[in-house]
């Protein structure tokens, strides 16, 4: 006949051994439970990345055609401008450029008129300067 003792401690650890399994098994289960709702959570946070990204990378191409129209219309003033610049200027060289030919002329034609008058006066004096000239010339060029 068995022994009443080893009987209540045979049945004292078999109770033990079934609560430490259903422990284990509770453990178990939450575990996997945590990990669910980690790998939920994880996958919505994904989500909610992914969406972030794609909505800034939608703003992003948007604010770029912005700034291409933005830089196009500013292209387009500033070459207007330069061409108005350009045209102004160039109306103004050829106004001054028609005024110093202008004033060379007369300038041109008043010393002349003047070196008419001083050889009415002495035409020998210009004869004599014409002479000294034309050797001075001479002496520049026969020495080279």
């Amino acid at each position: 006949m068995a022994n009443p003792a080893e009987d209540r401690s045979a049945s004292s650890a078999n109770t033990l051994r079934r609560d430490l399994e259903s422990a284990g098994a509770g453990v178990k289960r939450e575990a996997e439970a945590g990990a669910g709702r980690v790998s939920e959570e994880f996958q919505r946070h994904r989500e909610q990345i992914s969406q972030t990204t794609a909505a800034a990378r939608d703003d992003l191409a948007a604010d770029l055609r912005k700034l291409t129209e933005d830089v196009s219309r500013l292209s387009g003033t500033v070459s207007g401008i330069a061409r108005t610049v350009s045209a102004q200027i160039g109306g103004a060289a050829s106004g001054l450029s028609g005024e110093i030919a202008s004033t060379a002329k007369d300038q041109a034609g008043s010393a002349m008129a003047e070196f008419e008058r001083v050889a009415r006066r002495n035409p020998l004096a210009v004869v004599a300067g014409a002479l000294c000239l034309g050797m001075v010339i001479g002496l520049i060029s026969g020495r080279r």
